[in-house]
């Protein structure tokens, strides 16, 4: 594959270098050109100082300008950060304090990763690798760049990410780090839960999930992450292929579209089973309640790694439905289109396939129906919510001879109910009839 860089960013680095400065592209941008991989951020590294680029460059952002980062807009937006040396570390996050340097290797020095510790000068064309990337590419291995603890314990988040380019790459990792990484598990409590969130999805994002969360489980850090999930690893299922409720749950987010919210939500959909399993009078398990259950701790799991309201209303409602007792009516589809809209339904019924699936199942034709009947819908029909019925409360009240009150709402939901199951029936004439109707048998309404 022949990559280039954008031009924007090839000429920052010639301009830092014809002003007397060192200058190479570093980091991730050069792993994913050496395997072949379009690069999504091309990063600069260069002996400059901020002012310095600064002054080098009309238009500038200091996004990080205590740490020697300067986003130089060219018109490409590009990371400009001086060489560094990094000492301490304040709560295994961010280092104590950052001082400048001359040199490139001092810079890589600091890096979590040898596949990451690599430099390109583009003008030369000159690879500059003093800490094996290139070797442990080649042997698909992920390694800390030095001794794997002191590089944990200066930034807990590598931890995370460790795992993470293990699967998105599919490498493995290097013994010593990964003894490294179970004896630093700890350190992750002290991230915030945004970051712990945002490399969450990004695992959950990679092509083979599951991977990542065996990963994850056996380095002892998922039940840090998610503590409600402690138990799941014995608990029974007696489902061919998954013998206990995490084998199940892992299973089920990696048979998942790649989605990573849509993934969380199958990593949690029978969570709820922890808390409300019973033994009836014949020896039987139950699990009675626990996508309801399980869509509560579903919420409280993501409101504490900090989720929008709008993400946390998507994987409950998930979780709350995967269970649908009976078929996926046509009626059902209508009121979820009118609710909730296509992309979540489509999202449940690719939940349920996957929970199907890693249920033992090899087919669903009820889940295949309600997918064709969704399609007939949306391609056949309007979408009808209670504001689009034909009749409103002022036309119940006249027709009925009522007064304003709990009643005019209750035949207006009975006339919604109706019009779902009958979208044709969806004019005045009809709606006044039924209203009618409905009205004769009146101890269903309230007086």
């Amino acid at each position: 594959m022949d990559i280039s860089p954008p031009v924007g960013a090839l000429d920052i680095v010639q301009c830092l270098q014809q002003a007397g400065h060192q200058a190479v592209f570093v980091g991730g941008c050069v792993r994913d050109l050496l395997l072949g991989i379009a690069p999504t951020d091309w990063d600069v590294a260069t002996s400059a100082r901020p002012e310095q680029v600064r002054q080098l460059f009309a238009h500038t952002v200091p996004v990080g300008i205590k740490f020697g980062t300067v986003m130089v807009l060219n018109p490409e937006a590009v990371e400009v950060t001086t060489f560094r040396r990094d000492l301490g570390s304040k709560n295994s996050r961010h280092p104590v304090q950052v001082l400048f340097t001359d040199s490139l290797t001092e810079d890589l020095a600091r890096r979590d990763f040898t596949i990451n510790a690599l430099a390109w000068d583009p003008i030369t064309d000159t690879h500059i690798d003093p800490f094996g990337g290139r070797a442990d590419l080649t042997a698909q291995l992920v390694r800390a760049v030095g001794d794997p603890m002191q590089r944990f314990y200066e930034d807990a988040l590598r931890i995370l990410r460790a795992v993470r380019f293990a699967c998105r790459l599919d490498f493995d990792i290097e013994s010593e780090t990964w003894d490294a990484v179970i004896s630093s598990a700890y350190l992750t409590d002290r991230l915030s839960k945004e970051r712990v969130r945002d490399e969450l999805l990004k695992i959950l994002a990679v092509p083979d999930p599951g991977r990542g969360l065996w990963m994850l489980n056996e380095l002892g850090i998922l039940q840090r992450i998610i503590p409600e999930l402690r138990g799941s690893e014995r608990l029974a299922q007696g489902k061919r292929g998954a013998p206990t409720l995490l084998d199940h749950l892992i299973q089920t987010a990696a048979a998942c579209p790649e989605k990573p919210l849509l993934r969380l939500a199958g990593l949690l959909h029978d969570i709820g089973k922890l808390t409300t399993r019973q033994i009836t009078s014949i020896g039987r398990v139950v699990f009675h309640g626990h996508t309801q259950e399980g869509a509560r701790i579903a919420g409280k799991v993501m409101r504490r790694l900090c989720f929008d309201s709008k993400s946390i209303a998507y994987a409950q409602w998930l979780v709350q439905n995967h269970m649908h007792q009976g078929e996926i009516s046509r009626k059902v589809l209508r009121r979820w289109l009118s609710a909730q809209g296509e992309t979540w339904i489509r999202d449940l019924l690719a939940l349920r396939k996957a929970d199907h699936i890693a249920s033992g199942g090899s087919d669903a034709p009820a889940l295949s129906k309600a997918e064709a009947d969704l399609d007939a819908i949306l391609a056949n029909e309007q979408v009808l919510k209670p504001s689009d019925l034909a009749v409103d409360g002022h036309d119940i009240m006249k027709l009925l001879q009522i007064s304003p009150g709990p009643a005019v709402g209750q035949v207006l939901a009975r006339l919604y109910e109706h019009i779902l199951e009958n979208p044709a029936d969806n004019n005045r004439a009809s709606l006044l009839d039924q209203a009618e109707r409905l009205w004769a048998d009146k101890q269903h309404f309230s007086r």
